[in-house]
C-alpha cells in the first residue's frame, strides 16, 4: 500500500517517509528559529494518523554542508527525542557531518534503506534499484494568477522500466523548484521522459494534476 499525504509524507505499509527537512536552515540564514516546532508537530501527526511504526528520512535532515551549526545540533536532537517510533536516516548531500549528532543517539547514517520492496535514497547519486523513493528535488508547481505567484509542493511519480517517487520537501522554509520550468538535479530521473512524469500537488489534500506535459498544456489554455 502506497499513500501520498497532504503532510508531504509517503506511507508505505507501516512506514512513513519524508525528505529534505533542512533543520538549522535559519542558523545558516541568520534568522530566528522557526521551523522545528512545525516539523515535529506534523511528523507526530503523521505517525498518529497513519499508525506507522517507523519514520525514514530520505536525506537532508540538516542543512549546512561544512559543519554542524548550533541550531542543527539542537533541532536534530529535538526531532530524535520527539519521534516515538523507530527513526531511520538516509544520507543526503547536506548531511556531511550529521553522523556525529546521530551517533549520540545510537542512530546510524545510512546510504540507502530497503522497505517493502522500495529502496529509499536521497537522490543525489545514481541508484540501480527497480523501485525508488527519493527527495533532493524539492518539486513544486508554480502558477501565476492575477499578478501573484502561487507555489504548491508536489510529489512526482516516474514510471518506465522502473518506478521512482519523488517527495516534496518536508521543511516549510525550503522554496520548491518548479517542475514545469527547472531541470531536474538527480541522475536517477534522467532516463525518464520528463513530460510523462506524473504530478501530485499538495494543498489541503493531494491532487493528481496529470503528467508534466498535460499540466503545461492545461496552463497554456488557462486565461490567466
Amino acid at each position: 500500500m502506497i499513500e501520498l499525504t497532504p503532510d508531504r509524507a509517503l506511507i508505505i505499509e507501516d512506514t512513513a517517509v519524508v525528505a529534505d527537512l533542512h533543520l538549522g536552515l535559519e542558523n545558516y540564514l541568520g534568522a530566528p528559529r522557526m521551523q522545528i516546532g512545525d516539523i515535529v508537530e506534523r511528523l507526530r501527526g503523521v505517525v498518529e494518523e497513519y499508525s506507522v511504526s517507523r519514520v525514514v528520512v530520505a536525506g537532508d535532515l540538516k542543512h549546512e554542508f561544512s559543519g554542524n551549526l548550533p541550531y542543527e545540533w539542537d533541532d536534530v536532537e529535538t526531532l530524535v527525542r520527539s519521534v516515538d517510533v523507530e527513526l531511520v536516516v538516509v544520507r543526503g548531500n547536506h548531511d556531511n557531518f550529521l553522523a556525529a549528532i546521530l551517533s549520540k543517539h545510537g542512530i546510524e547514517l545510512l546510504e540507502s534503506y530497503e522497505v517493502h520492496g522500495w529502496t529509499i535514497v536521497h537522490g543525489h547519486k545514481p541508484c540501480d534499484a527497480e523501485r525508488i523513493v527519493m527527495g533532493h528535488e524539492h518539486p513544486a508547481v508554480k502558477v501565476r494568477y492575477g499578478g501573484a505567484m502561487y507555489s504548491y509542493p508536489c510529489f512526482l511519480w516516474a514510471k518506465g522500466r522502473r518506478e521512482v517517487i519523488v517527495l516534496p520537501a518536508f521543511s516549510p522554509l525550503v522554496p520548491g523548484s518548479d517542475v514545469l520550468s527547472n531541470d531536474f538535479l538527480s541522475p536517477i530521473l534522467r532516463e525518464f521522459d520528463r513530460g510523462e512524469i506524473e504530478v501530485y500537488a499538495v494543498d489541503e489534500e493531494v491532487v493528481y494534476l496529470g503528467t508534466i506535459t498535460e499540466l503545461r498544456k492545461a496552463l497554456e489554455r488557462k486565461p490567466f
